[in-house]
């Protein structure tokens, strides 16, 4: 419990200490966020506020794993993911601010490379930690030993939860508050089985992700860009795949599952339907600011429904 709590208060100063210079640099450099010109009209003064602010998440990370030292595969693997994610993400945003437009990287591009990613650890989970093959059900105490169907099932895991963070980044201090939470949830599960590795990486991300907030919160100075969101995803997945928790991510992450809904939802009614619409525009938050909830509104909102989706979750491991 301790070692949690001062992880979480180490990536909360790290980054509170880091991120003014590092937004003066950003500045310096020009490196402003691109803003899509069919989203809601209020956003467009976002325009030019730096972005790759989670640039700096992945090193607080790895200071803090440094700190305890802590070295076993979970730790690892979850740095190498993380780190590649991040990579991703970082060439996503270098081709919005070299090509001046709100989308980078083609889709099938990321997906190529994080399922690679992922694949890897899918295959090590397999072989040296057969353990992790075996998921554990929320509320029931029961298991479900995947066996062999564990590589792609943590594939589909860390793919949707690195867009389902990306996807729900699209508010002042949104993405950063939900994550924060959520990685609060799982601290209190990893607890739970005794898993120190989980408990610090966890609580260390959820700190990473209030530190952000200081500066991210309405009016943000400064965005995380996919940088940070497919990083934190990356880090979440990781929590559930080495901890046999991925059921857990189900509910935990509830508001990431519907607000990723919402956008599957539309685009498949939109096809279907020669170009009507079911909500006014998706992300679902942006359907809410579209119907004349304010940002702070539907921030704070989400941020609650978060809280009661991870009470849920860990109600559910208890």
């Amino acid at each position: 419990m301790v070692q949690t709590i001062i992880a979480s208060l180490a990536g909360f100063g790290l980054i509170v200490f880091f991120m003014p210079p590092w937004i003066k640099a950003l500045k310096n450099m020009q490196v402003g966020q691109k803003i899509r010109e069919d989203g809601p009209q209020s956003h467009l003064v976002k325009e030019g506020v730096p972005t790759m602010g989670g640039a700096l998440f992945w090193p607080t990370l790895l200071i803090i794993a440094l700190i305890f030292g802590v070295g076993d595969g979970f730790l690892v693997w979850t740095l190498l993911v993380t780190l590649g994610f991040a990579i991703i993400g970082g060439q996503d945003d270098f081709f919005k601010i070299k090509k001046g437009r709100s989308l980078g990287l083609k889709a099938r591009q990321k997906i190529l490379f994080m399922g690679f990613l992922s694949g890897m650890v899918g295959i090590y989970v397999y072989f040296f930690q057969p353990d992790n093959s075996i998921l554990f059900v929320p509320w029931t105490g029961g298991e479900i030993d995947l066996g062999w169907q564990i590589i792609p099932f943590i594939i589909v895991v860390y793919l949707a939860t690195a867009n389902a963070v990306n996807i729900i980044d699209g508010l002042d201090g949104l993405a950063a508050g939900v994550t924060a939470i959520i990685l609060l949830g799982f601290a209190v599960l990893s607890l739970f089985q005794q898993e120190m590795t989980g408990a610090i990486l966890a609580g260390g991300g959820a700190g990473i992700c209030l530190g952000f907030l200081w500066f991210n919160c309405y009016p943000a100075k400064i965005i995380m860009g996919d940088t940070g969101s497919l990083m934190l995803g990356g880090l979440l997945a990781s929590l559930a795949v080495f901890q046999g928790l991925s059921l857990f991510l189900l509910v935990t992450g509830g508001l990431l599952v519907i607000v990723t809904l919402s956008v599957i939802i539309q685009v498949v009614y939109f096809r279907l339907t020669g170009g009507k619409r079911i909500f006014k525009m998706s992300p679902l938050h942006h359907h809410f600011e579209l119907s004349g909830w304010k940002e702070t509104q539907v921030v704070i909102r989400f941020w609650l429904l978060a809280a009661i989706f991870t009470l849920l979750g860990i109600w559910g491991g208890v």
